[in-house]
């Protein structure tokens, strides 16, 4: 029976990730910060950081804080705030937890979501492929019609430490590498179930898209070594990826064959996608990592000198054609939730005050060393030990 629910859980991931490969990443959210100036007479809140609460004690106190206030239209319960992961430099990660919203599943699996970029929110996934919200055009919110909350608790982290919400008052805060993001993401889940103890023992599965192909075996991996030591245990049962960037060198090769056999690419053009993979990968060979992610944003994704990229001039559409090539253009209601998260109100209910919700240049930036490296040796243990799910087909959003 357990065999049996266990694989219940991870056909239900693989199912959803699926429905949202074609819709995975918000383009419109990539370019600009937002953050807000209190308007006269208008409460704000201030951000909440419960580890202090967790060091001293004042468990009950935390997670009292931590429930999340009311938000325009429909309403369930959950968590939100920052934990911190890094004292020396002020890095605090966020997170939005929703416990199970069936009755009798206080035992269910929690999950853990993790958005992509790198340097996207997981605010994305709560509010557009998976989370119990949709927003709507008004700016208020309505409930899902099928929602991974409905029977899983899911947690929602902006990672890594610049992502969304999440913050460091250091440059030296910022992951460098997935070292970084599994050490950082490690703490913050330790202090989570140390918030929320009664959750501790549920299994648990990491789950992510697209760049969190790497913060996924990241986090999972450091769980695995760390957890036979740990005073706080973490249930690792599995993990799911969808669409998921995990070893480049083997990954970037098919773009070309895809987009020519879908009709987005005539022959030449075809031609001249797999010269440029072909050159990527030989830079990755030679380990000139930023040299090998230049020549792929060039020809997929136009963020570092913003520019429309090769794909984008030849089919005349938003990069977003690759996530979905029926369409040209990314839906409308992808816009929507970030106005709604950054409007007084809302900022007042979860906690996080006029701090800014960051878009992904830095954490980008900082992390342009890592981009075209693989986390194969990680997946290797990680398949042998635990349950693994996983799309084939990569994005880089």
């Amino acid at each position: 029976m357990r065999l049996l629910q266990e694989t219940v859980v991870l056909l239900l991931l693989w199912n959803c990730l699926e429905s949202a490969h074609s819709r995975s990443c918000s383009m419109l959210f990539c370019r600009k910060s937002h953050s807000v100036s209190s308007p006269d007479g208008v409460d704000l809140g201030s951000p909440l950081f419960l580890t202090p609460y967790l060091e001293k004690g004042a468990i009950d106190e935390a997670r009292k804080l931590s429930l999340v206030g009311e938000l325009p239209g429909a309403n369930v319960k959950s968590y939100s705030g920052y934990l911190t992961v890094n004292k020396k430099y002020n890095s605090n990660l966020f997170f939005w937890f929703f416990p199970a919203l069936m009755a009798g599943h206080e035992k269910a699996p929690v999950l853990l979501w993790l958005q992509g970029g790198p340097g996207l929110t997981s605010l994305f996934g709560l509010f557009v492929e998976h989370g119990p919200y949709v927003v709507f055009k008004n700016l208020t919110v309505g409930l899902r019609d099928y929602s991974w909350t409905t029977k899983y608790s899911v947690l929602y982290i902006d990672n890594p430490v610049g992502t969304g919400f999440s913050f460091t008052d250091d440059d030296r805060g910022f992951a460098r590498n997935q070292d970084d993001v599994g050490r950082d993401l490690y703490s913050a889940l330790t202090q989570f179930f140390q918030i929320f103890p009664e959750y501790q023992s549920n299994d648990f599965y990491a789950t992510g898209e697209s760049y969190a192909g790497k913060y996924v075996p990241a986090i999972s991996y450091y769980i695995h070594k760390n957890n036979p030591t740990a005073k706080v245990k973490i249930n690792l049962k599995g993990m799911a990826i969808g669409d998921g960037l995990c070893d480049p060198e083997m990954m970037i090769g098919d773009y070309g064959e895809f987009l020519y056999q879908i009709g987005l690419l005539d022959e030449l053009q075809r031609q001249y996608v797999d010269k440029q993979t072909d050159l990527s990968v030989q830079l990755i060979q030679q380990q000139k990592w930023v040299e090998a992610f230049q020549v792929i944003d060039t020809l997929l994704k136009g963020d570092l000198w913003h520019y429309p990229s090769f794909l984008e001039n030849a089919t005349g559409c938003t990069r977003y054609i690759y996530y979905n090539y029926m369409s040209c253009q990314a839906p409308e209601d992808f816009k929507y939730f970030v106005p709604f998260v950054t409007l007084p109100e809302v900022r007042r209910s979860i906690h996080v005050g006029n701090l800014t919700l960051h878009d992904k240049s830095k954490v980008e930036k900082h992390l342009i060393q890592d981009i075209m490296k693989s986390v194969k040796p990680w997946l290797g243990v990680l398949m042998d030990n635990y349950r693994v799910s996983g799309a084939r087909f990569f994005t880089l959003c």
